[in-house]
């Protein structure tokens, strides 16, 4: 049907080429304009509401994308078939043509597609621009339909810096305070279970076995162990109960503020942004500890644990016992006194009790105490006997680490080598703080018959000893790890002054419906619109030249690609005597029949008709 009839507006055929090089020229500069936004920005989200209503309605987004597409596709296919055909018009009311020409010109214009080995190059032509005008509902599509996407935002912040010298000077003095031992004590009680948890969730082999555990502390969830850091995000950043006076040292939980804010760029206005989803990577700054267990040098260490018993009350057949258990490492002492009963002559049962003393020396709170390592004496006793008396040796470091926010989960990557010499003679506190959290759980895993150490390394294996010397090494470096934490937290809930802060980076990624920076996916269709934008400026304009050279004698009317006005103008003409004299033998030479048309006038010289 012809575009003047189908829109049913009586306009020449310049005014309607006009409007067709302007409506193409809009499209293509909609296409142009949206594809170097998504280019621009690399993700074009949509908003949150709209994002909710695909995910509850995704068939309505297809169906939505589908028909603006196909009302695109349809729109541009009709203004270059438009143009396309008034070129052709022009062009075949000139010279002769060939029949095959005529049949090419007729599938350009439809658009379809013809196929002579014969006449290759016009075949390839049809084909071309039948693939180019049948794909663009597919790139129109392609283009408009929004994805699942993940947007990545930058975030930046601060933490508190364990090894500035102001926070180093700071624990410092809250360490040798008169009342230092009676803030610590109560924290140390009500952490002592968190404490053990934090030791035995960071074990990841079991018995020879992978595990994974989780690790909760203050509302926060670490999968196994914590990396020494504070959360860095707001919706994981656990307990929002104020934590009162007790701060510091005497930290045992409530909020701890969090000072991380996001990077939006030029995209501010999307700023919170939720998606669907959203993950985090921050680098942060963790603290661990290189734990290695082996048997006790005896030339250089000694670990001795001499019992004194008391006989319990008439009638019940006990002794207590009085363990003075000391340990001593090149000269440097440290001792505890631990408990346990025996029968009426202090033997204890070999089957039911235990006894696991554990020391670390030097003495986290003499001057022989070295802030770069210090040792972990071990032996077990009774049903214990299994493990050898050793000796882990411990050295804890700073380092920056990637944090994995995710599902509610805090994880963070296994830890390598130091980030550099953050451990020295300067951080003498921290070590020290961490000695004596290690010091305190050491005495505390102790009961009268067992030892929940003891019962753990127990429960998952005995027969290999290098099994239980790498679950003992995974177990400290976790409550080295969770001590920081608690540091960490104690000293954050006021606020980080700003000399003892340092600076966290990461992106946050959001995934929702959008559209991502495909730049080859995205240029190919360009390409293609562009191709047929361009065919109809040129189209439009050899049709506008024509006009000018023939003074509008081209009859708009006749359609050549409309079957009816080709059978009424070969009616007219003198091509069925050149077919009827054509060889039949030769049928594939009809196409090389060369034919023209022309003019029908009446009387008065007015043009009436074509024919062929």
């Amino acid at each position: 049907m012809h575009f003047a009839d189908f829109v049913q507006i009586r306009l020449s055929a310049t005014s309607l080429l006009l409007f067709t090089i302007l409506g193409q020229t809009v499209i293509m500069g909609f296409a142009w304009g949206f594809t170097g936004a998504i280019l621009y920005t690399g993700v074009l989200t949509l908003p949150d509401n709209v994002v909710h209503l695909i995910v509850e309605h995704p068939t309505v987004l297809t169906l939505i994308v589908t028909l603006i597409a196909t009302a695109l596709s349809i729109t541009t296919s009709m203004f270059f078939t438009f143009a396309l055909k008034e070129a052709l018009r022009h062009h075949l009311s000139g010279p002769s043509i060939t029949l095959f020409k005529l049949r090419t010109a007729i599938a350009l214009s439809r658009p379809t597609w013809v196929l002579r080995w014969r006449f290759l190059k016009l075949s390839l032509l049809t084909l071309v621009i039948y693939a180019m005008v049948t794909f663009l509902s597919t790139s129109w599509s392609t283009l408009l339909l929004p994805t699942l996407v993940e947007w990545p935002v930058g975030t930046f912040g601060t933490e508190l810096d364990l090894g500035s010298a102001a926070f180093v000077n700071q624990l410092s003095t809250d360490l040798t305070t008169p009342n230092a031992t009676s803030v610590q004590a109560p924290a140390f009680e009500v952490l002592n279970v968190l404490t053990l948890l934090s030791g035995t969730a960071a074990v990841d082999i079991q018995e020879g076995v992978d595990t994974s555990s989780m690790f909760s502390f203050n509302g926060v969830s670490y999968n196994q162990s914590t990396g020494g850091v504070l959360p860095a995000i707001q919706e994981y950043s656990g307990s929002s109960v104020p934590p009162g006076s007790d701060v510091g040292l005497a930290f045992t939980g409530g909020q701890v503020p969090v000072n991380t804010s996001f990077d939006w760029g030029h995209l501010g206005r999307d700023s919170g942004t939720q998606g669907i989803s959203k993950n985090y990577s921050i680098t942060q700054q963790g603290l661990t500890a290189n734990v290695t267990c082996r048997p006790i040098n005896r030339s250089q260490n000694t670990f001795t644990f001499i019992p004194t018993a008391v006989p319990g009350p008439t009638g019940l057949n006990i002794t207590f016992l009085t363990w003075e258990v000391v340990a001593n490492c090149s000269g440097n002492l440290n001792s505890i006194t631990s408990f346990t009963v025996g029968n009426a002559n202090g033997q204890a049962n070999n089957a039911t009790d235990g006894f696991l003393p554990t020391v670390v020396c030097p003495d986290p709170n003499s001057t022989a105490f070295n802030p770069y390592k210090f040792n972990i004496f071990m032996s077990g006793l009774y049903k214990y006997s299994f493990l050898p008396t050793i000796v882990c040796e411990v050295t804890p470091y700073l380092t920056t680490i990637s944090v994995t926010y995710n599902g509610g989960i805090i994880s963070v990557d296994r830890i390598g080598t130091s980030s550099g010499s953050t451990t020295s003679s300067s951080n003498f506190p921290l070590s020290q703080y961490i000695a004596t959290v290690m010091n305190y759980q050491a005495s505390s895993n102790q009961a009268v018959t067992k030892n929940t150490i003891g019962d753990f390394l127990t429960a998952y294996g005995t027969s290999n000893v290098s099994v239980m010397y790498g679950e003992l090494e995974d177990y400290w470096r976790g409550i080295a790890e969770f001590s920081s934490i608690q540091l960490r937290s104690g000293y954050s809930t006021s606020g980080v002054p700003s000399i003892m802060a340092r600076s966290t980076s990461g992106t946050m990624y959001i995934t929702t419906y959008g559209w991502r920076s495909q730049a080859h996916t995205y240029i190919f269709l360009l390409v293609v619109l562009t191709v047929i934008w361009g065919a109809i400026i040129l189209a439009a304009g050899y049709s506008f030249m024509q006009e000018k050279i023939t003074a509008s004698d081209d009859d708009p009317s006749f359609d050549f690609s409309d079957p009816v006005d080709l059978i009424i103008a070969a009616s007219g003409g003198r091509l069925e005597s050149q077919l009827c004299d054509d060889d039949e033998n030769q049928e594939d030479h009809r196409e090389d029949i060369i034919v023209r048309f022309e003019d029908v006038t009446d009387e008065m010289g007015k043009r009436i008709s074509k024919r062929l």
